[in-house]
């Protein structure tokens, strides 16, 4: 008798390890890594102001940056330039952080799905989610462009108008082209994340999948701010 309990036992347990996946390495960059990218860009950025506003003021023989001589020379950019920039920059990054994100999501799906194929379909929910940050800028960049009204015969008034409108649409797409890469890497993350998790335990998908909506909402938050601002940006007719 006791020799048929262990037998059933033994038989039982060698089923459930059938069942159970065996531990999956992580088959992409750290997340460490990845935030690493965004800190060296963040630090790059506070790098350039520190050389444009006080490098060159003191090698030009002086301590404090004449922001007056500053304003004169950014002033006289043709402020077309401002509006196509502020444009490119929302579709730009935004794709930015599609693609990290499509990339960091994809390679574990990937990896993952070798010892757990059941994991391909649902998971790639994810993927849409990282997509959907590139549909984002695309949509913002659109109703920028249609902002665009272009004339010969501006006058001193309009031309003070048409900075300001311009000046506004370039805050517009640097805010949605910087909050979509970072949803994008967000989401990236979690859907990497969510996507091992799934192929160890299955009951974990649905918990961490509402992580990962959240995450991709930070878009949507982004969006509505610069559909606000490009209706606040009036060209002269």
């Amino acid at each position: 008798g006791r020799l048929l309990c262990f037998r059933a036992t033994k038989m039982e347990k060698s089923a459930m390890d059938r069942t159970i996946p065996p531990a999956i390495e992580y088959p992409r960059q750290p997340i460490d890594e990845a935030m690493g990218v965004l800190q060296s860009v963040m630090y790059g950025i506070v790098y350039l102001i520190l050389i444009v506003f006080v490098l060159f003021p003191i090698i030009g023989g002086t301590v404090f940056p004449q922001f007056h001589e500053l304003y004169d020379i950014f002033g006289d950019v043709n402020p077309w330039a401002y509006a196509g920039l502020g444009s490119a920059i929302a579709i730009g990054f935004s794709i930015v952080g599609a693609a990290w994100g499509i990339f960091l999501t994809g390679a574990s799906i990937a990896g993952a799905a070798i010892r757990a194929p059941q994991i391909r379909s649902k998971n790639l929910i994810s993927i849409i989610f990282c997509e959907a940050v590139a549909i984002y800028g695309i949509i913002i960049a659109i109703i920028l462009n249609s902002k665009f009204k272009n004339s010969d015969s501006f006058g001193p008034m309009e031309i003070a108008q048409l900075k300001s409108a311009c000046y506004t649409v370039l805050a517009a797409g640097v805010a949605v082209g910087m909050g979509n890469m970072a949803c994008g890497v967000s989401v990236g993350i979690v859907g990497s994340s969510c996507a091992l998790a799934d192929a160890q335990n299955g009951s974990l998908f649905v918990k961490i999948l509402v992580v990962e909506i959240f995450a991709s909402a930070l878009g949507i938050f982004a969006i509505i701010i610069g559909i606000l601002q490009a209706q606040s940006a009036v060209f002269p007719a």
